[in-house]
Formats: structure tokens, sequence, C-alpha cells
């Protein structure tokens, strides 16, 4: 993930092809999409799966897409899915897509309703200190 006014957007070469990942930039012009699942936390993993599946097999071959980030909430209640696209315009178009809206359909009946919302990136205001080594999101569950 880049953060910042750098202009650059982080890709990793795979044997498969170049793998695009999340790029915070406010002058980066990307659109970013928000999508909320409420689900109960024995069908967490289930859903999880499906919207996984379902991005690979389909949305990631969408003109325009870059990239999807599913976020599991701790108590297993909430599947957030935070989205990047090139443009309005791809959003748009994706939105249009008969492979996207049959997916749209599909998706409601596995993981309920979600209304997708885009937005643009204003500002990032970074922490005033560098992170201390070793912290980490794995250092917070631990402390649970």
């Amino acid at each position: 993930m880049t953060i910042g006014n750098q202009r650059s957007v982080i890709t990793k070469a795979t044997s498969e092809e170049d793998v695009h990942l999340t790029t915070l930039d406010p002058s980066g012009g990307l659109i970013t999409t928000i999508n909320t699942y409420t689900v109960t936390p024995d069908r967490a993993e289930e859903v999880l799966g499906y919207l996984e599946r379902s991005a690979m097999e389909t949305v990631r071959h969408v003109p325009g897409f870059l990239s999807f980030n599913f976020h599991l909430s701790l108590d297993r209640t909430q599947i957030m899915n935070y989205g990047q696209w090139e443009s309005r315009e791809a959003v748009m178009a994706a939105r249009e897509n008969p492979k996207i809206v049959a997916l749209m359909s599909e998706t409601a009946k596995v993981a309920g309703r979600s209304k997708s919302m885009p937005y643009e990136l204003r500002k990032i205001v970074p922490a005033a200190r560098k992170l201390t080594p070793g912290a980490s999101v794995r250092n917070f569950r631990n402390h649970e």
C-alpha cells in the first residue's frame, strides 16, 4: 500500500500477471467503493469466502477495477469491502455490466443487501510517530 503523495502504484509480478495492490493517494484520482454486510458469526467465513471467490472469478476482470480489500469485524458480524477503481466512469460502467448486475443479485441472496457507495480520498493524516518495531494488528489481537 502506498500512502501520501506518491504517484507510484505498488505492483508485484507473478507468474500469471501483474497484481495491483491498494494505493492511498489523495491526488491519484482513484475511486473507492465501500460495502458493508451484516452476518451472523457462524456464517462469516462462508460469506467472506463467497465474496472472495466472486471477486476472483468475475470482478477482477472488469475494466477499471483495481482491487478489493475484505475486512472482518472482530466480533465477526460485519464484513466490509474496500474497493478501488480507476475512475467514476469505471464504477458506473461496472454497475451496467450484465455480469456484475447478475453477481450483485446473487450476492444479495448469499450475503444480504449492501449499498455500494463511491468515495474519493481527500486527505491522509499519518501518525506523528513511526510504529514501534514489532507493533502490529496481531499484537492488538493478542491483548483482547
